[in-house]
């Protein structure tokens, strides 16, 4: 069997470049991007949270360490953590529809309401969540 030579062996890096490509290959790459930072996130969470095993002293120091100072990074860490996860939601509910054949026509009218979509939930979550920490 003769190996096909027109496949791209760009790896990773190909995902970086849109010259050329739709809205369906940017959606597809930021989706992949997505992934790759909610999964780090949750390493991360598990991370500060397996302090606890070391008691509840240690942890508090921890997170006390984290959210020392007169901004809250981690704040904004949050908003942005929650953006990557509205959006990763969203375009995966678009990407599951597309592999089912629905959308595949629109497929750009799919990604820009589903991302609509997304976003006014997201500040939704965001206009909730405010009203919690600001009581």
């Amino acid at each position: 069997m003769e190996k096909n030579t027109s496949e791209s062996k760009e790896g990773i890096l190909g995902w970086a470049k849109f010259k050329g490509k739709g809205v369906g290959y940017f959606g597809f790459t930021f989706q992949r991007v997505s992934g790759v930072v909610i999964l780090f996130y949750l390493y991360l969470h598990y991370t500060v949270l397996s302090n606890l095993l070391h008691g509840q002293a240690t942890y508090n120091s921890i997170v006390q360490s984290i959210t020392y100072g007169p901004y809250d990074l981690f704040i904004v860490f949050d908003i942005l953590l929650a953006l990557v996860i509205f959006y990763h939601g969203a375009n995966g509910i678009r990407l599951a529809l597309n592999e089912m054949g629905i959308g595949l026509k629109h497929n750009k009218a799919f990604f820009v309401i589903f991302e609509s979509i997304s976003m006014v939930l997201l500040l939704l979550f965001l206009y909730y969540a405010w009203l919690f920490v600001a009581a």
